[in-house]
């Protein structure tokens, strides 16, 4: 039987220096290691994803018109940069991390979902067109994955209770254990390979996605450093979580990692992160958010992907029914690059909006204890 109970140990770190590291330090080093990393690999990279044709592939004039003139001076950059961001946030996350069940959890489905990923950017590759897995098959294995980390977490008490223990009465008045069930796995489904997708969509123009995936573990870095604390989160929306504290580490390396990559994905970018960055890094917010009890703050810290999100349902609806578009090209952000917005503006926009989103849903959740200290 598969089992994540795994004790955890002292950070590699701590055994190999013998020298003690608060969380503070931990988070702030962990950052650091990441972005570092990335910033002496980064070339490296880059230059063997060029040598082995490693190349992005865009959408020809017939499929998207004159967006396909607009992004006609990328053609030739490297893509599946995500390896970047992962190899850099794994040295960092070995060396400042004590791992546990709930880092073990979120970097499986981590994993598995830039293995999904990268499976899209081969197989586009190999095709040489943007057709890869299809939406369907993203879906049906996205809900393999989600049935096989339940799987897993079944065998893992702490897991299981963080995943599928609700405290809503309603809820249990209306459903039976075993529908109950159901409704929770399809639920978590919902999130992770909504989430994902939502990151997926949103990476289609230089640093969008990644500056605000950056934010995004900043965000849930700091709920998990205070979901630790029993008193805190008695006056907080925070749940208590026992080795919470490892998630916010990890969420630091991996916003160290996001973000020394925006340097190189920023426009002009001299790589793009590919499906296996978006979907993986999608895939790692929402378990992460999920196993916090926080599953809906995603809304707001990832506001940009739930615009991005809506823009491209609301696109599909009325050219189904009212044979018209709303916007000149979905996701959002191509309608404003057709508009002749520069993406730099575009970035810079989305960013300051998912700003304004995140300092409200941490005001709304830390009020409480700001209120009365």
């Amino acid at each position: 039987m598969l089992n994540l109970d795994i004790r955890p140990f002292p950070p590699l770190v701590s055994l190999l220096f013998g020298e003690q590291y608060d969380l503070y330090e931990r988070c702030i080093y962990g950052f650091a290691t990441a972005f570092i990393v990335v910033l002496i690999i980064g070339k490296s990279i880059i230059r063997m994803l060029l040598k082995h044709q490693i190349r992005q592939v865009f959408r020809t004039k017939q499929q998207v018109r004159d967006l396909a003139i607009l992004h006609d001076h990328k053609r030739g950059v490297p893509t599946m940069g995500g390896i970047m961001i992962a190899l850099a946030s794994f040295i960092a996350i070995a060396l400042w991390t004590s791992f546990n069940d709930l880092v073990i959890t979120s970097l499986l489905v981590y994993f598995l979902c830039s293995l999904l990923g990268a499976t899209d950017d081969i197989l586009k590759i190999i095709k040489g067109n943007s057709k890869g897995v299809t939406s369907g098959q993203k879906l049906f294995v996205q809900a393999l994955m989600t049935g096989f980390v339940f799987y897993i977490a079944s065998q893992n008490p702490p897991i299981n209770d963080l995943l599928t223990h609700v405290n809503w009465k309603w809820f249990h008045s209306y459903f039976d254990p075993q529908i109950a069930l159901a409704v929770i796995v399809v639920f978590y489904f919902c999130v992770i390979a909504g989430t994902s997708n939502a990151v997926n969509l949103t990476d289609g123009v230089d640093g969008l996605a990644i500056i605000n995936i950056a934010l995004c573990f900043v965000s849930l870095a700091v709920c998990a450093f205070y979901s630790s604390s029993v008193n805190i989160t008695r006056e907080t929306l925070l749940s208590y979580i026992a080795g919470s504290t490892e998630l916010a580490v990890l969420c630091s390396c991996f916003a160290g990692g996001c973000l020394a990559f925006f340097l190189f994905n920023v426009h002009p970018a001299s790589i793009f992160m590919g499906d296996i960055g978006s979907i993986g890094l999608g895939g790692l917010l929402a378990i992460v958010a999920s196993l916090l009890r926080l599953p809906f703050i995603l809304l707001a810290i990832g506001i940009i992907f739930v615009i991005e999100t809506i823009s491209v349902m609301l696109q599909v609806t009325s050219k189904k029914i009212f044979r018209k578009r709303i916007f000149l090209m979905a996701p959002l952000h191509h309608h404003f690059e057709l508009k002749g917005f520069f993406e730099g503006e575009i970035v810079k926009t989305a960013f300051c909006i998912q700003v304004v989103f995140t300092l409200i849903a941490l005001f709304i959740i830390f009020y409480g204890y700001t209120g009365n200290h």
